[in-house]
């Protein structure tokens, strides 16, 4: 590591000069310039079109030779003039070689088909920023031994707030403070970290608050763009562009036990957790959650969010009864191209999925006889269905079609 020379001392005048030069300046100089321009002026100039009623032989050389330049510029116009005209006429006159009427001219207008349509480029990060800052929060906690700060999405006017379940964890004490610079004292409503899901819902005392557009997860495509909005090392209202990086991903090779991540290069840095990652129509796709960082535990990249659909079912049940339960297949996987089902990466040993005999590399291609075109559609799908509910579930097992029929059982908490 190459250390860096100490800075020296500066007083705050050479700072300024130095950071705003906006002139070469002297003082003396500058002072002599402005009395010389605000002093009062004791003689009065020439009037240089004042005419006088006699004149020198000099005047009257000038005079004549005035005349003379006068006589030159009157022969250049003529031949300006001259140019202009004709200039006019040969324009006219190509227009006629070209097919032009004497009458009107014609205009082309030339349509686009509708099968080459040109696409509509995604909005600018701008965009989405107005479209959800309002609805982001700082969100403030103390505990025991120390102080900590994440973000939060406002739900709902009358003061429901998403966030990360470990923003907020083991905190006595726990503020927001929202976009227009108020501040106020939050209670958590209910925690889904027992049941996998890395979400909290706090609520304020407050109503007519801006509450966040959430979209959907279910047509977004690796590639997409992706804007993150939060508080990273306590900078509020930071919005961060990138892409969706990949879908579906496991955490648990990071010691996080969440299977169904989006993943995306958006820079979201500590502080950003439980903040908005957002799509470019300024909808909530997912609550970012963890990144993989470097030695200073900054962002170099890859960021990971719980896909909005995770984060409303809990977010609601939490609401309605303090307690969040998610029915669970036990399976890990990804989407397939051309809409052919939904890829199985892994089986938790003991779950569901397992106990009926579905494997690895199996094709989940129906759910109680519908068509499932992806791994995004099958978990939105799950997502609706109870613990203790019974589906049948069409897949493809080494080329060949077969059915099985699986029972939900509740989501375990991560060990």
């Amino acid at each position: 590591m190459t250390e860096e020379p100490a800075p020296q001392e500066s007083s705050p005048t050479d700072e300024i000069e130095a950071s705003v030069p906006l002139r070469e300046d002297d003082g003396d100089r500058t002072r002599r310039w402005f009395a010389a321009a605000d002093a009062p002026t004791t003689e009065l100039a020439p009037n240089i079109f004042e005419q006088h009623p006699q004149q020198s032989p000099m005047a009257e050389f000038w005079d004549r030779r005035f005349d003379g330049q006068r006589s030159i510029w009157r022969v250049a116009l003529a031949w300006l003039i001259a140019a202009v005209l004709g200039a006019g006429i040969g324009s006219y006159a190509m227009y006629q070689s070209l097919g032009g009427a004497s009458g009107k001219a014609t205009v082309h207008v030339v349509n686009v088909s509708q099968g080459n349509s040109v696409a509509v480029p995604d909005n600018p990060a701008a965009a989405v920023a107005r479209q959800i800052l309002p609805s982001i929060v700082e969100i403030d906690v103390q505990g025991p031994s120390e102080q900590g700060l994440g973000s939060g999405i406002i739900y709902s006017p009358n003061g429901y707030i998403i966030t990360n379940d470990h923003v907020i964890s083991g905190a006595d004490v726990i503020q927001v403070n929202l976009s227009n610079g108020q501040k106020l004292p939050a209670t958590v409503v209910g925690s889904a970290i027992n049941s996998g899901v890395d979400i909290a819902v706090l609520k304020v005392n407050a109503t007519g608050l801006p509450a966040a557009r959430f979209g959907s997860t279910e047509s977004l495509l690796v590639g997409d763009t992706a804007v993150a909005i939060g508080s990273p090392f306590g900078l509020q209202a930071t919005v961060t562009a990138g892409v969706i990086s990949s879908l579906h991903r496991n955490l648990q090779q990071f010691g996080i036990p969440f299977s169904d991540a989006i993943q995306t290069d958006a820079p979201i840095n500590p502080g950003n957790s439980g903040g908005a990652l957002a799509d470019s129509h300024g909808d909530v796709i997912g609550v970012n959650q963890a990144i993989v960082g470097g030695e200073t535990g900054g962002n170099v990249g890859v960021g990971f969010a719980i896909p909005v659909e995770w984060a409303l079912r809990v977010a609601r049940q939490l609401i309605e009864t303090g307690r969040a339960q998610l029915a669970f297949l036990g399976i890990a996987g990804d989407n397939l191209p051309n809409g052919k089902g939904a890829h199985v990466n892994s089986v938790s040993p003991g779950g569901p999925a397992a106990a009926a005999g579905i494997l690895p590399d199996d094709i989940i291609v129906t759910l109680n006889g519908k068509p499932v075109d992806s791994m995004n559609q099958l978990i939105e799908t799950l997502l609706q269905l109870n613990v203790g509910d019974r589906v049948t579930v069409g897949l493809i097992h080494n080329g060949n079609r077969k059915t099985v029929t699986v029972r939900l059982a509740a989501r375990p908490a991560p060990q």
